[in-house]
């Protein structure tokens, strides 16, 4: 079974306005508004290509019923501890250029952390638990490093996709896979990341500290996957009208892994891992079964010598 852990979800709403003009009135097109956070992203991509999930967090008011309510008419299980308060919404803002406005979920306590730790107990080695974003106004660092200690301890896969701090203190708890993208990878160890030799070199370094497999992302360049098994493979993106790039990685990240549980295929797992990337780009909301399918030709995975 698959878990998804999205402690600080939210709404968001995309949103379009044509000749923005900072400081006056300006008037958006039809928005939408789908439920986000990294792990949620990843219930709703596993969910378009058929394979069930349960989701976890921490959700409260009317925003939060609204994120709850509509998992349920995906048909996709959760499990959230409710709290005082609500759940932010995040505005995406396209204009000239996309601009991303995060807000602020009401604080949880430690009533609410401890209930959420329940949620857990049932965790077995037959699971994979995707633990993904930042954490909640309430909580601490060790709290979630502390859920990556009792993933494993209940001998769950874990895989991890959060901010450097946050995946460096897990590494140890050895994640199947960590996806930073270039940038991410550069701060973690404090570096400018300029050539694919950088990203090889620090990504190894990440191995060696405890990951599995490194999946890094690059934009308009394409991704770099190194495996456990020493192997090395690139691959590019597919081409199409970018609609938003919100929930790209998430997307990314949820099919490889899928996609490596069916077929245990590092390859094949890294070209519907960017299809499903491209996909979203492309998409309003998460990418459909279909458009992944669609996207497949237009990738090309190649073995790296690095």
């Amino acid at each position: 079974m698959y878990y998804t852990i999205t402690l600080n979800p939210a709404i968001d709403m995309l949103t379009k306005v044509e000749n923005f003009e900072l400081g006056k009135l300006n008037r958006t097109g039809e928005s939408k508004y789908v439920v986000g956070g990294k792990g949620i992203n990843i219930s709703l991509l596993l969910k378009n290509i058929g394979k069930k999930s349960k989701a976890l967090g921490f959700i409260a008011g009317f925003t939060g019923y609204y994120i709850k309510e509509e998992l349920k008419k995906q048909q996709i299980d959760s499990d959230f501890v409710e709290t005082d308060g609500f759940t932010r919404i995040n505005i995406k803002l396209t204009t000239e250029t996309e601009t991303e406005i995060n807000s602020q979920s009401s604080s949880v306590n430690k009533k609410n952390i401890d209930d959420f730790f329940k949620t857990l107990d049932g965790l077995s080695s037959e699971d994979c638990v995707f633990l993904s974003g930042n954490i909640i106004p309430g909580m601490e660092a060790d709290d979630f490093v502390n859920i990556a200690k009792k993933v494993r301890e209940k001998g769950a896969k874990l895989i991890v996709d959060s901010n450097k701090d946050m995946v460096l203190n897990t590494l140890k708890y050895k994640p199947f896979v960590v996806k930073p993208n270039e940038f991410e990878l550069g701060e973690m160890f404090g570096v400018k990341i300029d050539t694919v030799e950088d990203i090889a070199k620090y990504a190894r370094k990440l191995q060696e500290m405890g990951a599995l497999n490194v999946l890094v992302s690059r934009g308009s360049k394409g991704a770099i996957l190194f495996t456990g098994e020493g192997e090395v493979f690139s691959a590019n993106i597919a081409k199409g009208k970018v609609v938003s790039t919100i929930a790209a990685g998430d997307s990314m990240l949820a099919m490889f892994v899928a996609k490596y549980d069916e077929t245990k295929d590092y390859k094949l797992s890294l070209q519907y891992a960017s299809a499903a990337g491209g996909a979203t780009s492309f998409s309003a909301g998460v990418g459909k079964k279909e458009l992944i399918d669609e996207l497949l030709v237009q990738i090309k995975v190649d073995k790296c010598n690095l």
